[in-house]
């Protein structure tokens, strides 16, 4: 059985990343919206999670009765990290902050799975991946663009919704989509914008 995830985190590197993280758990657990211990819930081996509690199904849309599964918890992270839907599609973007155009544009879906990329197709993938590993690393990284060929941070780039480049984030491991209600409160207890990622694998 293959497993899905819903990771929301701010759409940059925040202050204190532990502190908000605990911040929002104790206000997840206080909701009972998850269960107050850590247990082997997650698809993870830096740790353990904390599954639905009571009341998650008063954040989701409806229920896929997840507590069935072993795999159905809450995997928080605080260190650096790229969080990724796990691919690239047609929908990843990678905009460049000086000329505004974006590093895939005219590459589809299609031509990644069906490997049908030109060497300059491939090559903005391949220098894009080492940015992004060199920058999890905690090492400041720049790109260069490949339309205007100037450089720029990395995490300077508009990355859409399917990347980020962030110290937080919080993994929920097969929870059917969530309210905006619910979505909105997360924004609000972290101050900050944040995106919602979808991945699968």
């Amino acid at each position: 059985m293959s497993d899905s995830y819903i990771t929301i985190c701010p759409v940059k590197e925040v202050e204190n990343p532990k502190k908000l993280a605990s911040e929002f758990i104790q206000w997840l657990k206080s909701k009972e919206i998850i269960e107050k211990e850590l247990s082997n819930c997650v698809l993870s081996l830096k740790g353990l999670g904390y599954k639905p509690g009571k009341k998650h199904l008063g954040v989701v849309s409806y229920d896929e009765n997840i507590l069935r599964l072993q795999v159905c918890g809450l995997e928080i992270k605080t260190e650096r990290e790229v969080f990724t839907g796990m691919s690239f599609t047609s929908f990843t973007d990678c905009v460049c902050p000086k000329c505004n155009k974006n590093r895939f544009n005219g590459i589809s879906e299609e031509d990644i799975y069906s490997e049908n990329l030109t060497s300059e197709q491939q090559e903005s993938f391949s220098t894009l991946h080492s940015a992004l590993n060199i920058w999890s690393k905690n090492e400041a990284e720049n790109l260069t663009c490949n339309h205007c060929n100037l450089d720029s941070k990395i995490d300077d780039y508009d990355l859409g919704e399917t990347l980020a480049l962030s110290n937080l984030g919080f993994t929920f491991w097969n929870w059917p989509e969530f309210k905006d209600e619910f979505i909105d409160d997360v924004k609000s207890i972290l101050d900050t914008e944040i995106k919602v990622i979808l991945g699968h694998i």
